[in-house]
């Protein structure tokens, strides 16, 4: 979808419009998660995967979707406040869900009904609320 602040260029959109990739590249991501109440707290791998399949966003074992954006990495983490890669996944315990999209839905100024499903089902299944990281 065009918001209209690209350039036209003789009556033609810029090379950088025509491009399908456009609107990914060009994309303010807004990072979130899910986390336990406590560290040694964990959730089960394979029924957060479940519930991420049923959705229908996502395709095969990889948690992102392009239309809407939306990318979750599932994680075991030793601390909450380190740094993490995709190693700490654990395939029988998370504790940690690192969110990306490009869905400001925290702060509901664009909230895709896909996403806001997808959060809605994650909060009711693990018994928290989604958090924006700052």
């Amino acid at each position: 979808m065009l918001d209209g602040s690209l350039l036209f260029h003789s009556g033609q959109l810029s090379a950088a419009a025509r491009n399908p990739f456009y609107e990914i590249l060009n994309m303010d991501y807004v990072y979130y998660h899910f986390k336990t109440n406590r560290i040694s707290e964990t959730w089960d791998t394979a029924l957060i995967e479940d519930y991420l399949r049923s959705t229908g966003l996502f395709q095969g074992d990889r948690f992102t979707s392009q239309r809407p954006f939306l990318s979750l990495s599932l994680m075991n983490v030793k601390d909450f406040e380190g740094s993490w890669s995709g190693r700490d996944y654990d395939p029988e315990k998370t504790n940690y869900i690192g969110v990306v999209t490009s869905d400001n839905w925290y702060w509901g100024v664009r909230k895709d009904p896909q996403i806001q499903a997808v959060f809605d089902g994650l909060e009711q299944l693990l018994h928290t609320e989604i958090q924006e990281d700052w």
